[in-house]
């Protein structure tokens, strides 16, 4: 080792002199100082943020997009972590918002009705027949438009002015935006299978017997078909598939037109085949109950959709077909006749001596009427749904055809389910229920969504409704989702919890919205509302009333 190196090493370990004490007692207070002017800083800081934490905090969660404007200028929330924000002022165009006033028409477009003659029309004993059938919808719309209000309607002065026949048919053709050719072909189709013993591959001529020969006098008679090649034209088809039952030569005679179709399909062929999206209109299908029988909702709940305690006497369960031969069905005044002495007496010993409920609600969960098909359907029909329904032995070749064994929704005591009841006895029903199950038959659409419609009865869909493929009547202004239940097919086991799910809450929000805008979708005579939302299709077809908005037309 060298001799700086020994020395060096001699002054590392060499005892402290006073004058290195002193040096280090120096650095060790200075760094004591900093330490304290440091603690002291935080301390500072602390305390700032403990008592302006709202505003000190949110300046960076700002910036972060973790909090509102709101929170940074101190605004406080409550125990449960809610914000109390103002309610937006209500819009000045109401238009802005979907579903519509659907109230407000977009226009009035005028429609001229076709006058046939004699040898073109169906016999009055064809049509008379019709109207017991589901395909009544093509009769009613017509009479809708070409006769007067019924004389039992209170519709007068400016409500009957807005009936369809004042405010929307012309007799002027000139006049005219749209024509009603008054085919009626699913009648003519029904009759024939009425006469071949249900053997619906008959067809009796329909093509050149009936549909050509009064096409055929449409074009040459008139000029307007040509003048359009037909655009501005409808024909009723009521029938599961449309056109589909008619000659390529027949079909092309009326292809040009639209449709008032029942059934909306837009699954992938063959099955949506006959819909044409871009150019027909759905519309409700008409109901034996209502409209063959005139069974009066008004009759089993009052104005506001609540069951009566007792359906009034007008509902009389010994009414007879001959006997309902009323000129239209009615669904929002009750029926006139009243009820006889006898009953008057009844009623006021039960009121004296019970308590009478003002507005009793509905005690049964869900209702279903109707069948299960045939040992070969399979799937065709109702996608196997309806084998839930019904207690099932697990034998696929016997009703309801499933090949799992269970007690079926029927078993349950909160669900009325049945293949039938006399139409008294099931108005009562559906005036007493929640829900309406509605699953498919051999196409989507069912004539029951209606029937629940008419008596505030929720519709449950289920395999069926928009999210299934199927387009209901008006889907642009009517809000389906808002005043229904839709169920998938893979979930359709799990109906009963579902709707034990539902909250009371949501439940009267779609139910008040069932009666209070789902009732105008159903085929009735006395306002015509099925017309007047047709109209509003019409009006979007022809652009009529429809202006291009301030935003775009400054663009």
């Amino acid at each position: 080792m060298s001799t700086e190196n020994v020395a060096a090493a001699d002054d590392q370990i060499s005892p402290a002199t006073p004058e290195t004490e002193q040096r280090r007692h120096h650095h060790h207070r200075r760094g004591t100082t900093w330490v304290a002017l440091l603690v002291a800083a935080l301390a500072v800081v602390l305390y700032s943020l403990g008592n302006n934490q709202d505003l000190a905090t949110s300046r960076l969660t700002i910036l972060l997009g973790r909090k509102s404007r709101a929170e940074a200028v101190g605004q406080r929330t409550d125990s449960n972590g809610l914000e109390d924000f103002p309610a937006l002022p209500p819009l000045a165009d109401r238009s802005r918002l979907w579903p519509p006033a659907i109230g407000e028409p977009i226009c009035k477009p005028k429609i001229y009705v076709y006058d046939l003659p004699p040898d073109l029309r169906l016999p009055e004993k064809t049509v008379s027949q019709c109207r017991w059938s589901a395909y009544n919808s093509e009769l009613l719309l017509h009479r809708l438009l070409t006769e007067e209000p019924p004389a039992t309607s209170t519709a007068t002065g400016p409500a009957a002015a807005n009936h369809p026949h004042s405010s929307l048919r012309t007799l002027d053709p000139a006049k005219a935006d749209f024509f009603f050719v008054p085919l009626f072909p699913a009648c003519y189709l029904f009759d024939c299978w009425v006469k071949a013993g249900w053997k619906k591959t008959e067809r009796c001529n329909v093509d050149e017997g009936y549909i050509q020969p009064a096409m055929r006098h449409i074009r040459e008679a008139y000029p307007h078909w040509n003048a359009s090649e037909g655009a501005d034209h409808l024909l009723v088809h009521p029938m599961d598939y449309v056109d589909g039952y008619y000659t390529e030569e027949t079909r092309a005679a009326m292809n040009s037109s639209t449709y008032l179709v029942t059934v909306g399909d837009v699954r992938p062929a063959p099955y949506g085949s006959y819909f044409r999206s871009y150019r027909d209109i759905v519309i409700p299908s008409s109901t034996h109950l209502i409209n063959s029988y005139h069974v009066n909702p008004r009759d089993f709940v009052d104005a506001s959709g609540f069951p009566l305690p007792e359906p009034s006497g007008a509902a009389d369960p010994k009414r007879r077909l001959a006997e309902a031969a009323l000129p239209y069905p009615e669904i929002f005044e009750p029926s006139p006749t009243d009820v006889g002495l006898t009953t008057r007496i009844g009623r006021f010993f039960r009121d004296f001596f019970f308590e009478r409920r003002s507005t009793p609600e509905r005690t049964m969960l869900a209702i279903f009427r109707g069948g299960w098909g045939e040992a070969t359907d399979g799937e065709a029909y109702a996608l196997g749904i309806r084998s839930l329904f019904f207690p099932s032995d697990g034998d696929p070749t016997t009703p309801p055809f499933s090949t799992a064994q269970h007690h079926g929704f029927a078993s349950l005591p909160d669900f009325d389910i049945a293949l039938w009841s006399e139409n008294d006895d099931y108005a009562r029903r559906l005036a007493n229920t929640k829900f309406g199950l509605a699953p498919p038959g051999y196409t989507l659409d069912t004539t029951r969504l209606y029937e629940y419609l008419a008596f505030g009865v929720v519709p449950v869909f289920i395999g069926t409704g928009p999210s299934a493929g199927q387009v209901l009547p008006f889907e642009r202004d009517v809000d389906w989702h808002g005043m229904s239940i839709s169920i998938p097919r893979d979930r359709a086991h799990q109906v009963p919890s579902i709707l034990r799910s539902i909250t009371a809450d949501e439940y009267e929000r779609k139910r008040k919205k069932v009666w209070e805008e789902g009732r105008r979708v159903v085929l009735e005579g006395r306002e015509g509302n099925v017309w007047k939302l047709i109209a509003r299709q019409l009006c979007r077809m022809k652009r009529l009333g429809v202006a291009a908005g301030p935003e775009i037309a400054n663009n």
